[in-house]
């Protein structure tokens, strides 16, 4: 049998706190996912993003495969409980990664439909999009070496669901960890202390869209493998420059866009820093009349050893009309 483990994906989704050593201040955030950046949440929020993932092998890789995959966001607002028992309108963002693997090792060849599903509640930007609760639900099938002799030896999978719920001040959270397999749990706490703005590793993504990389991006997060808190920064400083885009805006038929964009790349840091991975966010425009929303545009996500990257690209953006 096959077995099983709740440490990071190599593949998916790249929710995981980084690690550096650098001083973690308040972020400036502004709510660039709506037209008018000034605004507070709205209740008829709506939107939503597809990316189309492909993989771009490694000239060492000849048994790792990944066919075309589908990356899908939806942000929404409802209302949510906090921790205290308060009602109080929230974002809602879902997310979920569909791609089909492959391993072929001596003549050998196993074919697997991996899914990985997020949900996330966070509250307004007034209160920093604090997050209030998150739930990742993971069906993954990892490679493990470079130089497999059977496809039993090829890959690890993983196959649980991750629950964080936070306390009603985000200075503590509860993780719960359920392997369906063989239906164990875990359960532990984790205290969240120190100064500075707090995301949880499933509203990272979109979080980065409320901050202007070119002033710096440094953020508390907890890093689900080593069970602590950890400190997220840039790697290297973002680089801004216009990139070109295929992809439907607003249900138009898909058409070439020109969008400022701001580039850069997060990576674990320290003694076992691993792989970057580099994003691409629209820029913003006016904060009057933000065409793009700062929406990211394309990432690059490293697999483990080194065997190629699965990359990103937004297909079609449907904005919510506030």
């Amino acid at each position: 049998m096959k077995k099983t483990s709740f440490a990071c994906l190599a593949l998916a989704v790249p929710f995981l706190a980084l690690t550096a050593c650098t001083a973690v201040n308040n972020l400036a955030l502004s709510a660039n996912w709506y037209s008018r950046t000034n605004s507070t949440i709205n209740a008829n929020t709506r939107e939503e993003l597809r990316y189309l993932v492909l993989f771009e092998s490694s000239d060492g890789n000849n048994f790792l495969s990944y066919g075309e995959g589908s990356y899908t966001t939806v942000l929404s607002a409802e209302n949510t409980v906090l921790a205290g028992g308060e009602n109080e309108t929230c974002y809602h963002l879902t997310s979920t990664l569909n791609i089909p693997v492959t391993y072929t090792v001596n003549g050998e060849t196993e074919t697997f439909e991996d899914v990985v599903t997020s949900e996330v509640w966070f509250r307004d930007i007034r209160f920093s999009l604090a997050p209030v609760k998150s739930i990742k639900t993971v069906l993954s099938h990892s490679p493990v070496t470079v130089t497999p002799e059977t496809t039993e030896d090829a890959y690890e999978t993983y196959d649980y669901t991750y629950t964080t719920t936070y306390n009603s001040d985000c200075t503590g959270a509860t993780v719960q960890i359920d392997n369906r397999i063989n239906d164990k749990s875990d359960t532990y706490e984790i205290a969240l202390s120190g100064s500075g703005t707090y995301f949880d590793n499933e509203q990272i993504l979109f979080a980065l869209r409320a901050v202007n990389p070119s002033s710096g991006i440094t953020f508390r997060s907890v890093n689900p493998v080593t069970r602590q808190q950890a400190t997220v920064a840039l790697t290297d400083a973002a680089t801004s420059a216009s990139t070109t885009l295929n992809f439907s805006l607003n249900g138009a038929e898909t058409a070439e866009h020109e969008i400022p964009a701001y580039t850069f790349s997060l990576s674990y840091s320290g003694g076992n820093g691993g792989l970057s991975q580099s994003y691409t966010y629209a820029a913003l425009s006016d904060s009057n009349n933000n065409t793009y929303r700062n929406v990211l545009l394309r990432m690059d996500v490293p697999i483990l050893h080194s065997l190629g990257t699965l990359r990103y690209t937004l297909s079609s953006a449907q904005f919510s009309e506030v």
